[in-house]
């Protein structure tokens, strides 16, 4: 598999490696070359009856002799020529003769042609996660700036728009940053990257996901570790809390871990609850698990008995709709829409339309009237 070449503003751009000097190739190659004639004279000698087989044999073990001394003792140079193509060398001569050094050449020769278009893989993972701190926001949004013209539409989905038709480079780009600055909307896009015709492309995505897995746990030893030390700190237990709730769903970690988050989220929200019960972020958290996992009854139960304290709360209102809907009590889900509906426009709907247009819908209006 053939490691990808990396350029670009928002990928560190790999260092190279110290050049072997001038003397040593060439001090390489004349003993290579030297080797390469002194074998054809061997086998064209026993070929021609001019040498025994013995003999010649003799005269190849000497000259491999003497070839493991000038490694050993005469040549010094630097880096990886030493360690490696000399060794293959050596090697090679000793048991195939002449065919051993024309496979050094060969080698040698595919090697020079093949570092040209590509970087090491030490270099390549550097590239793909660099160290340089920047601010999130300003490069998601120069990156977007930059690479696409999609006014008005939202990372995720200006990710998702490049990873389907962007080039090559930019691809790779918006593989590095949704990597470096990783949220749960990003995930659907990531997953898409596996599946892309580049190979590159999707070693890429593939990296990336395992080091999002890395960072989860890491996370989750900490913010554990917070807890275990104070296991009755709301602000603590909230940030566990939305830890495991956000990697519940992203479809990035197996599925018996994604589903060990989820009930460890909800764990967590209830014992915030028992804690604070009217902890908002905790309710609305648990509400939206508990509709997502069909325990449609209890969620409405906890969001009715936080609007009595957070009526008016937009979201608090829309996740109780969406309960009252898969209920069945249209009723009631009707007389909360006229009395809030406007909120829920002017919020969330300004920000994801078909909420605007559902409670249109049910208001009976139409988009012109409203």
């Amino acid at each position: 598999m053939t490691a990808p070449t990396i350029s670009s503003k928002y990928i560190q751009q790999p260092v190279k490696g110290r050049k072997t000097s001038s003397g040593c190739r060439i001090q390489f190659a004349v003993v290579l070359l030297i080797t390469l004639v002194l074998e054809l004279m061997l086998l064209y000698g026993t070929a021609a009856d001019v040498l025994s087989i013995g003999w010649a044999a003799v005269l190849h073990i000497l000259l491999v002799a003497l070839l493991l001394f000038w490694q050993q003792k005469l040549f010094h140079c630097p880096g990886g020529v030493k360690r490696r193509t000399v060794y293959l060398f050596l090697v090679a001569t000793a048991a195939f003769g002449p065919i051993g050094v024309m496979g050094t050449l060969l080698t040698i020769a595919l090697y020079a042609w093949y570092r040209r278009t590509t970087t090491s893989f030490e270099d390549w993972y550097t590239g793909l996660f660099p160290k340089e701190q920047r601010d999130e926001v300003a490069e998601l949004a120069d990156f977007l700036e930059v690479h696409s013209a999609l006014g008005g539409v939202s990372a995720p989905d200006s990710f998702r728009d490049i990873l389907a038709n962007g080039t090559l480079q930019q691809k790779r780009d918006a593989i590095v940053l949704m990597s470096k600055h990783f949220r749960p909307e990003f995930a659907p896009a990531l997953r898409s990257a596996l599946l892309d015709p580049d190979n590159s492309i999707r070693v890429m995505a593939a990296s990336s996901i395992a080091r999002i897995e890395n960072e989860f746990l890491e996370k989750a030893m900490l913010v554990d570790r917070a807890v275990a030390n104070a296991p009755d700190d709301i602000d603590t237990l909230l940030r566990q809390a939305r830890l495991y709730d956000d990697y519940a769903f992203t479809g990035l970690l197996e599925r018996d871990r994604e589903e060990v988050n989820l009930e460890k989220a909800k764990q967590i929200y209830r014992e915030i609850i028992r804690l604070q019960p009217e902890n908002y972020p905790a309710t609305l958290g648990l509400g939206r698990l508990l509709i997502r996992t069909g325990e449609v009854e209890e969620a409405a139960e906890r969001l009715r008995q936080t609007l009595q304290f957070r009526n008016g709360e937009p979201q608090l209102m829309l996740w109780y709709a969406e309960c009252l809907y898969k209920l069945g009590h249209y009723q009631e889900l009707r007389k909360l829409l006229r009395e809030h509906g406007n909120s829920f426009i002017d919020g969330p709907g300004k920000q994801r339309p078909r909420i605007a247009d559902a409670i249109q819908m049910w208001l009976g209006r139409s988009a012109s009237s409203s």
